[in-house]
Parts: C-alpha cells; structure tokens; sequence
C-alpha cells in the first residue's frame, strides 16, 4: 500500500498531476510522464474499470475527487467504494471524508478554497483539526501570497489548483514551496518531461 511519503517523493519527480474530467481526455496521457492523476469524472458503475486502465497504461497514483463522481455518496462507505475500485487517495472538500480516509487507509487530500483572510483561516483551523496527507488549494495564483501564514501553521504538502495557466506560473509556485500542481491543461502535463522541474534541493 503507498503511503504518504513515498506519493510525494514521486511527485517531487514529476510535480504535474493531470486532471481528468472525461473519458476524452485519458487519450492526452499519452507520451507523458507522470506520478499522479486527478480523476474528476465517472460514476459508480465505470468507476473500477477507469482505474485499472489508468494504473495498467500509465502506471499513476490515482486521486478520486469523491463529490465529482456520480452515484457514490459522500460518506465512509463511498471512501471504502474508492478503495475498492482501485484509488490511492481521495481529494474532497469534506473535513468528515477526510477523516473517512484515515480510517480507510487511503491518502487523503483537503481541497480548499481562499477567497480572503476568513476561507484562510478557516482551512487552516480544519487541515489542523482533521490532519490531511496534503492540501489542493485553489486558486493557484493566490498561494505566493499566502505561503508564508501556510509554512507557518502547517506542516502539510500543499499542491496547487485552478487559474494556472502558463509555464512561468507553475515555475514560480514550485518555487515559491508548492509540492505539485494539478491542472487539466494537457499543454502544462508535458512540463513533467522537463524533469527536475522542481527547484527544491532533495
């Protein structure tokens, strides 16, 4: 079973997780290097299936954004369900899924979104209260920003979402302490094949 260090070594290898919101885009995977994927559609019958070819063809880590797939619930039995049908790790907004997936033994990412200082505060008081494996935090953009009152309080990964649209945008927030960004622009997965894109030192 994968723990939490080992995914983010390997994302230290290849910081750039695709995000997958149809069955149209698995063919954009093709020739691109990658430790991790976002899988953002599906449902609870194709749900099994989508995973094995996405660990058969391209040998990923598979995070399930448990509220985008349909007919699974949002409780503990839909974080079972993910496990079963082959997910490594759950992304939810839910604090109580969070929770769902230690139980479960799965990786558990918090998405959360900052608007202001208030959404700020608050992800932090949650990601203090429910301990996840890392953070997506979107918009993107917004982390620079912000970074240093993250380092501060918290402990954990933070992974990068929404509006990041250009190279020198995923160059400054890895940088700037980010572990990895995830985005559905197919143009921005080949920056993996630019490896070490991440600046930090191991």
């Amino acid at each position: 079973m994968l723990n939490a260090k080992k995914v983010f070594a390997m994302l230290k290898q290849y910081p750039i997780i695709p995000v997958l919101w149809s069955r149209e885009t698995l063919e954009l995977l093709a020739n691109i290097p990658l430790a991790a994927i976002s899988l953002q559609f599906g449902n609870i019958i194709d749900l099994a299936s989508i995973c094995a070819k996405l660990h058969e063809e391209y040998n990923a880590i598979i995070f399930i954004h448990v509220e985008l797939i349909r007919g699974i619930g949002s409780d503990i039995h839909a974080v079972e369900y993910v496990k079963q049908c082959g997910g490594d790790g759950i992304i939810t907004t839910k604090p109580s899924l969070i929770e769902a997936a230690h139980n479960v033994g799965i990786i558990s990412i918090l998405r959360t979104f900052i608007e202001d200082s208030r959404s700020l505060k608050r992800a932090m008081e949650i990601s203090r209260k429910t301990l996840p494996d890392a953070l997506d935090i979107l918009p993107g953009p917004v982390i620079p920003e912000i970074i240093t009152d993250l380092r501060n309080r918290l402990t954990q990964p933070i992974i990068a979402g929404g509006l990041i649209k250009r190279e020198e945008q995923v160059e400054k927030l890895l940088s700037n302490g980010c572990l990895a960004i995830s985005t559905s622009r197919s143009d921005l997965w080949l920056l993996n094949k630019k490896h070490p894109v991440h600046s930090d030192s191991e």
